[in-house]
């Protein structure tokens, strides 16, 4: 049985006969494929992964509606979207898991005319939101918190071991991780050439020094051993180089009605922050109180951040449509219960929201586990 194969019986034993319809024959991979797959590592992943998929099919029977678009995000998992899918299942799973305060399953998948958001303003004609809670009136869209200077870097690597035939030498960057990612992106061209260029095939070369982005380096290893690096990390600086990201997400904000972002932490896509104590905890907490409160009274317009917008909004009104963010931060890949959810939890509501949550949905949010941070008395 190959690794596809063996995820499509996984798949139809949670569901049924038919719910895996993606090909088994591509030779598709990718990190959630491979350790579903491995021999002798990731036991516990595994199980955790089994368990949460026999919850959602207990919220999503054949009966229920939604099952169709729970099942387009288990199929996708098998494609290089994978992480967006896994990102989805860890929140619509521990999303649910509390229904005493529910008036069903979280609805999955809902089309809203672009006039309900700011995707009206960027010349859209309607929008996709993720979820929504009927109950509560509250709307929200999931990403997968992902690790965008490293996929930046992995790629120029990548391409410059093909063109160096060099597929065998390790080569690892070195950089601050709480550096903007955008300074790789923009740079992205003059990092490649110098990394090429620097590189003697011949002499072995063991260290590039990028002059486009002073703080970035890279080491190289020919043949066996260790290679090591060094990082410094800032999770104050981590926050004020990547809140700007949350603007991309606007399209979701509602003008009607609360809407939230949910962002998922998992260690095969996101960032490696620290393994200091709380700092992950800061960057989020520094994260939102950026986005929320540093522009609550910016008059500029909210073009000068958002390329396609084409309204009038000032970045302080637009920052007010979005009523909070939740962080998932999935644990499960070293969990020592896979029958627990495996999920650390985080909600930062903003202050200044247009359209607040309610505290039913605070204590709803509270139930779950999710430390609760409203900024109360730190709003300025």
């Amino acid at each position: 049985m190959n690794p596809l194969e063996n995820y499509k019986a996984i798949v139809e034993k949670y569901f049924c006969a038919g719910a895996a319809t993606f090909a088994t024959t591509s030779g598709a991979t990718n990190n959630l494929i491979v350790a579903l797959n491995h021999a002798t590592e990731f036991s516990n992943f595994r199980f955790a992964f089994g368990k949460r998929m026999e919850r959602l099919a207990a919220h999503y029977p054949a009966s229920n509606p939604n099952q169709k678009n729970l099942l387009e995000r288990v199929n996708a998992i098998s494609t290089n979207e994978w992480d967006g899918a896994y990102a989805e299942l860890v929140a619509f799973d521990f999303l649910n898991s509390n229904q005493d305060y529910l008036d069903g399953p979280i609805g999955l998948s809902k089309d809203v005319p672009a006039s309900e958001t700011l995707a009206s303003s960027m010349g859209m004609t309607n929008v996709n939101l993720d979820g929504f809670y009927e109950g509560f009136g509250v709307g929200f869209d999931v990403k997968a918190l992902g690790d965008k200077s490293g996929d930046i870097l992995d790629g120029i690597i990548k391409e410059v071991k093909t063109n160096l035939g060099i597929a065998a030498v390790v080569i690892s960057p070195e950089y601050p991780l709480d550096l903007d990612y955008t300074e790789f992106q923009k740079n992205r061209r003059a990092i490649l050439t110098e990394l090429e260029t620097g590189i003697n095939v011949a002499r072995q070369t063991k260290f590039v020094k990028s002059q486009a982005v002073p703080e970035l380096t890279f080491r190289l290893m020919w043949g066996g051993g260790v290679l090591s690096t060094i990082s410094t990390y800032d999770p104050y600086a981590h926050a004020q180089n990547h809140h700007e990201l949350f603007f991309t997400y606007a399209k979701k904000f509602s003008r009607n009605s609360p809407s939230l972002i949910v962002s998922v932490v998992f260690p095969w896509f996101s960032e490696q922050v620290t393994s200091n104590v709380g700092a992950s905890e800061i960057f989020y907490r520094s994260l939102c109180r950026r986005l929320f409160c540093q522009y609550a009274n910016d008059s500029r317009p909210a073009s000068s951040k958002l390329k396609k917008f084409q309204a009038s909004e000032s970045l302080a009104e637009v920052t007010k449509l979005l009523s909070g963010v939740l962080f998932l931060d999935d644990k499960s890949v070293t969990s020592s219960d896979p029958n627990a959810q495996n999920v650390e939890a985080y909600a930062y509501l903003n202050p200044n929201a247009t359209h607040k949550t309610s505290g039913h949905f605070r204590d709803y949010l509270s139930s779950l586990g999710f430390a609760v941070d409203d900024f109360a008395n730190d709003n300025y």
